[in-house]
């Protein structure tokens, strides 16, 4: 006995000793951007609505609550949920504004924010979401709830409540099965601790033997937390959901301070059988299972008859923000490449935490309804890749790399494919830089071009087989004129326009062929987005960024952004090819923007179209927001689309829909 029990004691007090010193692995967490309420903010009341929505507020018909709002015509009266920030606490705060002309007309407090929505994690293996609360922090009536329904002696036994055992072993006879467990909640607590699944004597032993030293080993206090942020309550996905906090915010997107009674005896019920009793799909056995615990509730004198009536008459009022699952993978793919210099794969998966980024939830929904939207407006044969980000801050609000929602391939990333026209702006610019005489008024020569290469002449074709003879290098811009463009190539030569390249981020090999002064250089989305905010900025950033800040979890600021190197260019250049980009909206190729679309103005912009329309591209802007689309096949083949019929159409429709 002595050769089997001692043995035994020091494994199961070895594990009891390894849950008391337990951390747990607690996931970072990517949040979109907070949604700022200030007067006179463009805002409409559909990008307002849906963001309620997507944080799970729940819409009244009288004064809100915490959580709630209520919308009287273009009048919102709003309850926020409060947040830590990285720039400190917000008190959930009463929030009235008017909108009118989509803007905010009036507003009180004059400055106020919605918490942001959660986008992302980084997970372990094993997929499980918690985040660790302090015991004095969970409301006193969960606290003493969870004792009232799951373990009454809680206060009084060891670990093991053996009177507990006789009772349930007597009514498990007496039905002929088993009807009733006599698990303490320190018992429950090892039994999730080591993952405890099978129904076997021995496994009963251990979890016997363990409790009782657990407690040993932690005072009551420190049980009742660790249960809490411990305990299984059900699954969104893959990913396994436990602990308190993250139930309240799967739930009724609620920080647990703010859940009703009903609601903290709907998450107490459900500890029973988190899949059993699963509110979302079986919202009567859920009710039912609540109102057992508030009766429960009644019994021990947690609640009053009056509190008792009021939650058993309430509906479950479950956040139907899970449903509204935003596209958000690509966007997380550019958050992971932007952070993976700055923390280890642990740190992210184990440490808790906050990444704080550009991502604007309605944007990035209306991005990815106009991706899908390819095929009714293209052809199905087509693929495409949006891109959003702020004009002048170069924060990136939207990303999407497939008309497919279920497309594993992410190509506004990783698809590296020809830029046609979308070289030239640059082209001039660097005319601009590098040429003492040169300005936008200078005639440049649009016609037959003949230049020597290794491989022959080249000798390289404007879209419509003509030439213009000698225009200004404004109208050859406008009008995307390729002869012309080449004549200032040449002007400029090869090797001074690879070193003003270059110098504003690509990397281009040396060896390159002229064609490159008609963009015969494969770039991805992104990087082209990185390009044209160049203009969109008037010079201020070369840097698309995803991340704000990244804080742990006592709200620290580990990292910002990083901010770009200032390109030393004269914003004197840059205006002149904006105002070339702006005629090319109104004149020049795109002029669909502003005549069939009738987008408002000032817009600027530059198509894109690669041989037999394997590639058509639009990168636009106006002073809020720099957007490239990208419209072509995976197999590289031939497209009857060029810049101006295939991807300004996405482009020109996602700009009216914000």
């Amino acid at each position: 006995m002595a050769g089997l029990s001692v043995p035994w004691y020091a494994y199961i007090n070895h594990v009891t000793t390894t849950i008391a010193n337990d951390t747990f692995e607690v996931p970072s967490v990517i949040f979109a951007r907070s949604l700022e309420l200030y007067p006179n903010r463009r805002l409409s009341a559909a990008a307002l609505n849906y963001e309620l929505d997507l944080l799970g507020y729940q819409p009244v018909n009288t004064t809100p609550g915490i959580g709630q709002y209520r919308q009287q015509g273009s009048h919102y009266e709003i309850y926020s949920k409060g947040f830590h920030f990285a720039d400190g606490h917000d008190q959930a705060t009463r929030i009235e504004l008017n909108l009118n002309n989509n803007r905010i007309e009036h507003i009180t407090p004059a400055l106020a924010r919605l918490e942001p929505k959660v986008i992302g994690h980084f997970f372990n293996q094993d997929f499980e979401n918690r985040r660790p609360i302090a015991l004095s922090e969970i409301p006193d009536t969960m606290v003493m709830g969870l004792q009232a329904v799951e373990d009454r002696e809680f206060k009084h036994h060891h670990g093991v409540s053996w009177s507990g055992i006789m009772r349930a072993a007597v009514k498990n006879l007496m039905a002929g099965g088993i009807v009733q467990g006599g698990s303490t909640l320190t018992q429950q607590l090892v039994k999730n601790k080591l993952h405890y699944h099978e129904q076997t004597f021995l496994r009963k032993l251990h979890e016997l033997l363990a409790a009782t030293l657990l407690e040993t080993k932690l005072n009551k206090r420190d049980i009742l937390a660790m249960y809490f942020n411990e305990i299984y309550w059900g699954q969104n996905g893959r990913v396994a959901i436990h602990g308190v906090v993250e139930a309240a915010q799967f739930y009724f997107a609620k920080n647990i301070q703010q859940l009703t009674i009903a609601e903290q005896a709907t998450l107490i019920g459900l500890i029973k059988g988190p899949s059993w009793y699963n509110p979302y799909k079986h919202p009567e056995r859920a009710i039912t299972r609540r109102n057992v615990v508030l009766n429960s509730w009644l019994e021990t004198g947690i609640i009053d008859n009056k509190t008792h009536q009021q939650a058993r008459n309430k509906a479950l009022q479950l956040s139907q923000s899970r449903q509204l699952k935003g596209d958000y993978d690509n966007y997380i793919d550019v958050v992971k490449r932007q952070i993976r210099d700055r923390f280890s794969s642990n740190e992210l998966k184990q440490n808790g935490l906050r990444v704080f980024t550009h991502l604007d939830p309605y944007i990035q929904y209306r991005t990815s309804q106009t991706a899908q939207k390819t095929d009714d407006w293209l052809s199905d044969q087509v693929e495409t890749a949006i891109i959003v980000s702020s004009s002048q801050s170069g924060g990136l609000l939207a990303l999407t790399g497939s008309k497919n929602p279920r497309s594993q391939y992410n190509r506004a990333l990783l698809a590296k494919r020809q830029i046609g026209s979308l070289i030239k702006p640059f082209i001039y610019l660097a005319a601009l830089e590098t040429l003492s005489d040169f300005d936008l008024n200078t005639e440049l020569h649009d016609g037959p071009i003949s230049i020597k290469t290794p491989q022959g002449p080249w000798q390289p074709q404007n879209w419509d087989n003509k030439g213009l003879g000698d225009i200004t290098a404004m109208e050859a811009l406008v009008q995307s004129r390729n002869q012309a463009t080449v004549d200032l190539g040449v002007k400029i030569g090869l090797d001074k326009l690879l070193k003003f390249l270059n110098k504003l981020g690509l990397s281009i090999k040396h060896n390159a062929h002229p064609a490159l002064f008609l963009g015969a250089i494969e770039l991805s989305p992104f990087e082209v987005q990185h390009l044209f905010s160049l203009f969109a900025s008037r010079g201020n950033t070369t840097q698309i960024n995803a991340i704000i800040s990244i804080t742990d979890n006592d709200n620290k600021v580990l990292s910002r952004a990083i901010q770009p190197r200032k390109q030393n260019l004269q914003i004197a250049h840059i205006d002149q090819i904006n105002t070339a980009l702006n005629a090319v909206t109104t004149r020049g190729t795109a002029r669909r923007l502003t005549t069939t679309f009738d987008l408002p103005k000032p817009l600027f912009g530059k198509t894109g179209t690669t041989n037999n329309g394997r590639d058509s591209w639009f990168s636009g802007f106006d002073q809020d927001h720099l957007m490239t689309v990208w419209v072509g096949r995976d197999d590289n083949q031939p497209t009857p689309y060029s810049g101006s019929n295939g991807a300004l159409i996405l482009w020109a429709n996602l700009f009216k829909n914000l």
